[in-house]
């Protein structure tokens, strides 16, 4: 019997080690995709913006390029007068260049028309040089916009590339995440199946290192635990309600302290167990009281539904889906959260109890 009982303890040690070991990883890949999460929308935001700035550039290209159309345009049709004006001087002589210049001049019936006159060459000369000087500084404007962006466009490649990169990590963070959970859902069920084929044989004491395993330092069992927080909430202490908390506690599977939902509220003294979060109170009251005002006031959060059907006693499986359909881990375990364990916490209570 003795050997028996050490080969027992053995297997124990050896899939509690294994679950400790696994539960590490989780952490680790958890802290790992949060960190990745906010690269991400850092990069995001990034982009937004380098996408925003783009635009805005574009659009003062487009402005500019009228501008410069515009410009050249006038600048040709002033450059046609002059050049005709040229010619016909040039091709009339020196003579008639005088005459063709005076006897408007000569013909003026007014000072006014003859100042206009008399200012006509310079404003058009003027206005060519003017007209030249904008088409210049119009055209290093564009090329200084064009510069801009074509330094935002690979602004923008570069950083499109880094948040690819960055989401691929992100799909194997996860992905392996995922793979350690399932891992530990078979570790857990592994040794919640070597309690029930030798529980017999185990001492009292035993069990309590597993259940330490299970929820870390600060804990009581889970059926212990189902019972004060029923009480803390003035629900009925019914099998029904104590099923349905055993198989929520069991789901979350938490280490944090006196904590076995994973809630998140803090309370005077508590830390945070993770990186989303989750406290470690500082005791088993602070922990009930932190839980029961959490689903108190969480009403907007779905969380009345879950204390109307403990109040009412309701079938584990129709608590379990208030739990499921709340914000509390909503789409956990791929849509399974808590529903997934009622039937073989149902089934053997008494066992999961005392974890």
């Amino acid at each position: 019997m003795g050997g028996s009982t050490a080969s027992t303890r053995s297997k124990l040690d050896a899939a509690k080690n294994r679950l400790t070991a696994l539960t590490g990883e989780i952490s680790s890949e958890e802290a790992q995709a949060q960190t990745l999460q906010g690269q991400l929308s850092a990069l995001e935001a990034q982009i937004s913006d380098a996408t925003n700035r783009v635009a805005q550039i574009d659009a003062e290209l487009v402005a500019t390029r009228r501008d410069l159309g515009r410009a050249a345009a006038q600048a040709d049709r002033l450059q046609t007068k002059l050049n005709t004006m040229a010619r016909t001087l040039f091709m009339q002589g020196a003579g008639s260049m005088q005459e063709a210049l005076l006897g408007p001049l000569l013909a003026s019936s007014s000072m006014g028309d003859l100042g206009d006159l008399l200012t006509t060459g310079q404003v058009v000369a003027q206005s060519n040089a003017d007209l030249a000087a904008r088409v210049a500084n119009v055209k290093a404007e564009l090329g200084f916009k064009t510069a801009d962006l074509n330094e935002l466009r690979a602004e923008q490649v570069q950083l499109m590339a880094q948040l690819s990169a960055e989401r691929t990590s992100k799909v194997q963070a996860v992905a392996h995440q995922q793979a350690v959970l399932g891992d530990l859902e078979r570790t857990k069920t592994e040794i919640v199946d070597l309690i029930a084929r030798l529980h017999k044989q185990l001492r009292a004491e035993a069990l309590a290192s597993v259940g330490t395993a299970f929820q870390g330092r600060g804990h009581v069992a889970y059926g212990a635990w189902a019972g004060l927080f029923l009480r803390t909430v003035g629900a009925p202490g019914c099998r029904e309600n104590l099923i349905a908390l055993v198989a929520w506690q069991y789901s979350e599977f938490t280490q944090a302290e006196w904590n076995p939902l994973a809630d998140t509220l803090a309370m005077p003294g508590s830390t945070s167990f993770n990186s989303v979060g989750v406290q470690n109170y500082v005791s088993l009251d602070q922990g009930l009281q932190a839980t029961r005002y959490t689903l108190v006031n969480g009403a907007a959060l779905g969380y009345g539904a879950i204390l109307s059907e403990l109040g009412s006693c309701a079938y584990p499986m129709s608590t379990a889906r208030a739990i499921n359909a709340s914000m509390w881990c909503r789409g956990c375990v791929g849509g399974l959260y808590v529903v997934n364990d009622i039937p073989k916490v149902e089934a053997n209570y008494d066992l999961y109890a005392q974890l």
